[in-house]
């Protein structure tokens, strides 16, 4: 596949994924936290009808996979002297790092946020709200999807960073 598609596709899914997950983390999930009740409803219906959960993932997996084929087609096979050369190290850190935050997001952030979305359908479909034990697993699955959001974006803007740079960093300023 051409190296240029490639770019397109990489910069693409990458600008939504960290787009997303900055919009989620730094305004959907604190105004639904704020709402109480209807921000929960929200949150619901954005994940489980929107599937913007699913989305995020899709985007991160489209990212990372043209990333690895970008670093494969352009350093000979992920060459180890090529990858760790001054002048590709940022593009090799920040592949690292994206990496990192995408095992994250899909083994640690998506399982929760399905789990959220079963234990919600169910109070829905029966039309109550969530039981005592449901409202406990809920707080608990919500502070810690808010500790993995902030992770996730300190992650994405290593990753970034790291990218942006990357050309930079065997320059003496």
């Amino acid at each position: 596949m051409d190296v240029l598609i490639l770019r397109l596709i990489h910069i693409g899914a990458g600008a939504f994924w960290v787009g997303a997950v900055f919009t989620n983390v730094l305004f959907l999930q604190p105004t639904a936290m704020a709402l109480g009740p209807e921000g929960s409803r929200f949150q619901f219906h954005l994940a489980r009808h929107r599937r913007f959960s699913t989305v995020i993932l899709l985007s991160a997996a489209t990212t990372v996979v043209a990333g690895i084929a970008l670093l494969w087609l352009t350093s000979s096979g992920l060459d180890p002297a090529l990858l760790f050369d001054k002048s590709r190290l940022g593009f090799t850190v920040g592949g690292i790092v994206a990496i990192l935050t995408f095992a994250v997001g899909s083994l640690y952030v998506y399982p929760r946020t399905e789990r959220v979305v079963r234990i919600m359908g169910t109070a829905m479909a029966e039309s109550r709200g969530p039981l005592p034990d449901e409202q406990a697993q809920l707080g608990r699955l919500r502070r810690e999807l808010l500790t993995a959001g902030w992770v996730t974006v300190a992650g994405l803007a290593l990753a970034v960073a790291a990218m942006a740079t990357g050309r930079y960093w065997g320059v003496v300023l």
